[in-house]
């Protein structure tokens, strides 16, 4: 998100996501279920760190554009306070709230993240996004025809069953995206999850698997394709998606330029322009080594534990996240195939 950093924190409105995407280990913590604070609780704590001098807050729900009633109290109480403060946050392409993206907008909303993951419909089902590229397009074009300033796409490459051409595919679909920036990291097969639980009833992975190799995702799933290959494919997607930004879109290049020199040192944005036609990196760094020796120390017990769940544990809690899913969609105003807004 490019918020400025000088006044930065972080806030969680709500907790869970109810989709059954069988990458994630959110519904697994959460038991399938969304849980969230009201708007008016909300409200007050932007009005603290607004009075304790922040100018920027990074939501950190796992999809804070669940409910549009919640969204569009959360907005009008910003505006009702006067509150300056920047924000971003992330959601699911096909959330019913787009009709508020101009209220969030209005209420200083700058960076909206959406979960994109892949370009080939084949991996979206088979990552059981229950989402189309349709619904892709039509979310970004109305955020930004909204007035959201940032709109970035997370992408995943190395899923399951995919192909070369699946990829391509996925880097040809960021090209015609209006999106401002965008991610690619590697699918990892996380313990507890559902792609997880499926890989062990195949014999793919085995239960005894060192929780510190999910550092090296390739190791994990043998059924993506080769580690080099992702690498090389991700890498010439990459060139070619920035030449085709530069060339096709120049004015909203320089002016995400410009936003990042605004908060960010000169030689952070260089190498952010360089990246792409940098060769694989070799090895770890220093620091790299020991955040993830940290992090494995902190992590494995509790990935073992979750590796120790039952099917008709997972099998529960999918279902939910099915029932809550279907709740929150039966609550929620609009329809779940909305026509691009109209911003005047």
């Amino acid at each position: 998100a490019v918020l400025s950093m000088e006044r930065f924190t972080t806030m969680q409105t709500s907790r869970g996501c109810p989709w059954p995407c069988v990458f994630c280990d959110i519904p697994v913590f959460n038991e399938g279920k969304w849980r969230s604070r009201s708007p008016q609780h909300v409200t007050a704590e932007f009005k603290y760190l607004q009075a304790l001098g922040y100018g920027s807050v990074y939501f950190v729900d796992d999809h804070f554009l669940l409910q549009p009633k919640r969204i569009e109290a959360i907005c009008q109480g910003v505006v009702d306070n006067d509150i300056t403060i920047q924000w971003g946050c992330e959601g699911r392409v096909d959330s019913v709230a787009q009709h508020l993206f101009p209220a969030m907008a209005k209420a200083h909303c700058r960076t909206l993240m959406f979960g994109v993951e892949s370009g080939s419909q084949k991996i979206l089902d088979r990552l059981q996004k229950e989402q189309t590229l349709a619904e892709v397009n039509t979310a970004v074009v109305n955020a930004k025809q909204a007035g959201i300033e940032i709109v970035h796409g997370f992408f995943t490459v190395g899923n399951p069953d995919e192909t070369v051409e699946d990829m391509q595919a996925t880097f040809d679909l960021a090209s015609t995206l209006p999106l401002d920036t965008f991610g690619f990291n590697r699918l990892c097969v996380y313990r507890g999850t559902p792609l997880w639980q499926e890989y062990v009833k195949r014999g793919l992975v085995s239960e005894q698997t060192d929780w510190y190799k999910y550092f090296k995702c390739s190791e994990i799933d043998p059924t993506c394709l080769p580690g080099p290959t992702i690498n090389a494919v991700r890498q010439a997607g990459l060139r070619r998606l920035f030449i085709y930004k530069l060339l096709h879109y120049p004015a909203q290049t320089y002016r995400l330029l410009r936003r990042f020199l605004r908060y960010m040192p000169v030689r952070d944005v260089v190498y952010l322009l360089v990246k792409p036609f940098l060769g694989q990196k070799k090895g770890a760094t220093k620091a790299e080594v020991l955040s993830r020796a940290v992090e494995h120390g902190a992590m494995k017990d509790a990935a073992a534990n979750l590796t120790q769940l039952a099917d008709e544990v997972l099998d529960h809690v999918l279902q939910e996240s099915k029932a809550e899913r279907l709740r929150i969609q039966r609550d929620a105003e609009g329809r779940r195939e909305l026509p691009q807004v109209t911003v005047r």
